[in-house]
């Protein structure tokens, strides 16, 4: 591979990893707007009606509520899976960099007696 060709593929998997973090950021974003999004309704409801129904409303809605938190739980360790995969990212393109300036380096060395 020419050290062309490995910036080429180092450029390529910064783009990568830099598309990995906006995601990430993106989610994470997302998660916090779930955490805690249902929690006031069953505060709400209780000023508003009393009985049965209401009952039935605030078991309910604690109960989305719950499973929207796990929804924000579970955005969170995707999160931290884009991270790594964006920091691999990273290093694949910091090694195929420095391979690329190692071959430009061999290939600017002139052999001895080539003059």
């Amino acid at each position: 591979m020419t050290s062309a060709e490995l910036r080429r593929l180092a450029d390529q998997k910064m783009v990568e990893s830099n598309s990995l973090r906006r995601d990430a950021d993106r989610l994470r974003s997302q998660a916090a707007a779930l955490r805690g999004l249902l929690d006031p309704l069953p505060l709400i409801s209780q000023r508003v009606w009393v009985g049965p129904a209401a009952t039935d409303f605030e078991e309910k809605s604690t109960a989305y509520a719950r499973q929207v938190d796990e929804q924000a739980v579970r955005l969170q360790r995707i999160v931290g899976e884009f991270e790594a995969r964006a920091q691999d990212r990273h290093q694949e393109a910091t090694v195929l960099r420095s391979k690329a300036a190692a071959a430009d380096a061999a290939a600017a060395v002139v052999p001895a007696g080539a003059t």
